[in-house]
């Protein structure tokens, strides 16, 4: 039995990337990997459940026989340069889910117009960028690790910042079987499925619904410091009896069978935007601003609309909402058709089993 060590920040769900950490060891698990975790702290939502994904977990410590006696070792998140010298060299890789690697500000856009930014990591022009807030980024000491990254777009930045190794993993979903049921009620359902921060672009979705002129409901589920603002958005515009925020979804699952279209109006630079793809694989349209990894999974008009980035999204709204008895079914059964076909749960699992070194 390969045993495989993730190490993390959280004990518990904060956003996406513990929630991907969850998912892929759940799935490792059943093909007779070991998949421990070792976290650097206490904290986030769900912690017991969080928890049952995993074959054990615990703190980290320097001196964990883990560490050099497993097959592989997974960095998720960016820990304390201090503790690099103990993971094993050979067999430890780093997961860039975001962009605080090459990034002082993390966001990857200015601080002033949020601007999205395509450069390499620069120590002058970004600790101004990033108002000398954050630590200038450990690329050094990170660049010895081979990257693991979901997307050309991941690939691409890690290069341009000295990365020689980067692999792509295959993203996994497991597509739903069932007809997806659209408009019981002649109501175009949107759904928000995200963290209430800036860079997710709640309030981008809420400025474009202010001048939708189509009989429509908009679900907006997460949490965030974003909250209390978007709730005041919605008073602004008169959006009261049209958009219900759900807070916190421990199982985002089901959420879907109630929605039309996913609405992703991110800000920021997605690294892939795997709630994207968990949309498709529902039989779920969505309709994304055309910004960072969007492209790796929304590749067609088959399975929604991009839109460019901060632009009005009603248009495709409009369109989904006059041809919903056409367009909404044939996107439908093209979404889980992609999904089934080029992010099955085997090509995953075959991938770590190369990179751990053979069978599980």
């Amino acid at each position: 039995m390969k045993n495989i060590l993730y190490i993390g920040n959280c004990n518990g769900i904060i956003g996406g990337i513990e929630r991907y950490m969850q998912k892929s060891a759940e799935l490792l698990r059943k093909n007779g990997f070991a998949v421990h975790y070792c976290c650097m702290e206490d904290g986030g939502k769900d912690q017991e459940s969080f928890a049952s994904a995993f074959t054990s977990i615990k703190k980290f410590t320097c001196n964990d026989p883990l560490l050099q006696n497993c097959d592989m070792v997974i960095l998720h998140n960016i820990i304390d340069v201090k503790y690099l010298e103990f993971l094993p060299a050979n067999k430890t890789f780093f997961f860039a889910h975001d962009h605080n690697i090459y990034c002082q500000r993390h966001h990857y856009y200015t601080p002033v117009g949020r601007i999205n930014c395509h450069r390499a990591y620069n120590k002058y022009i970004c600790k101004l960028c990033s108002l000398g807030r954050n630590p200038a980024p450990p690329l050094k000491e990170y660049r010895r690790f081979p990257a693991l990254v979901l997307s050309d777009f991941m690939a691409e930045n890690l290069r341009k910042n000295g990365f020689e190794k980067v692999v792509k993993l295959p993203a996994f979903i497991q597509t739903a079987e069932k007809e997806h049921v659209f408009m019981p009620d002649g109501v175009l359902r949107i759904l928000f499925l995200g963290q209430l921060i800036r860079g997710k672009g709640a309030d981008l979705m809420l400025k474009s619904l202010a001048g939708l002129d189509i009989p429509f409901d908009c679900t907006i589920a997460g949490d965030g410091k974003d909250r209390a603002m978007l709730e005041n958005m919605v008073e602004k515009y008169h959006l009261r009896d049209k958009v219900h925020f759900a807070g916190f979804v421990s199982e985002p699952e089901t959420l879907w069978e109630n929605c039309d279209v996913f609405c992703f109006p991110i800000r920021w630079q997605e690294p892939f935007g795997l709630v994207g793809l968990e949309a498709l694989a529902n039989g779920v349209p969505a309709v994304a601003f055309e910004l960072g990894g969007v492209r790796e999974w929304l590749r067609s008009v088959k399975y929604g609309f991009t839109v460019p980035e901060k632009a009005d999204m009603n248009e495709a709204f409009r369109l989904l909402y006059q041809q919903h008895d056409i367009l909404l079914p044939r996107m439908s059964r093209a979404c889980r058709k992609w999904t089934k076909e080029m992010f099955s749960e085997e090509k995953f699992v075959k991938k770590v089993k190369e990179l751990a070194g053979g069978k599980a």
